[in-house]
């Protein structure tokens, strides 16, 4: 026979684990958003520059901004941006 107390507890660990999930979701949601703005501000002035980073870091947190500028320039230094 199960106790009532662990059922309860068992349903609120679910519930936290529910909640989670849509943070999880928007720091994957602006980690795009800030690979796309950096990928944006190279194409147009060829190099990320010094005060789209500083926005960047501000909206999205600097850890944000520093992983996506990150995966952006091992991007070009593979050259996957050239090849079509």
């Amino acid at each position: 026979m199960r106790r009532f107390w662990q059922n309860s507890r068992t349903i609120q660990e679910e519930d936290g684990e529910l909640q989670n999930e849509p943070t999880k979701l928007q720091q994957s949601l602006a980690e795009l958003e800030c690979e796309e703005a950096i990928i944006e501000d190279k194409e147009r002035f060829g190099r990320a520059r010094k005060s789209m980073m500083k926005v960047l870091r501000i909206k999205y947190s600097e850890d944000v901004a520093n992983r996506a500028l990150s995966r952006v320039n091992k991007r070009v230094q593979k050259d996957h941006f050239n090849q079509k």
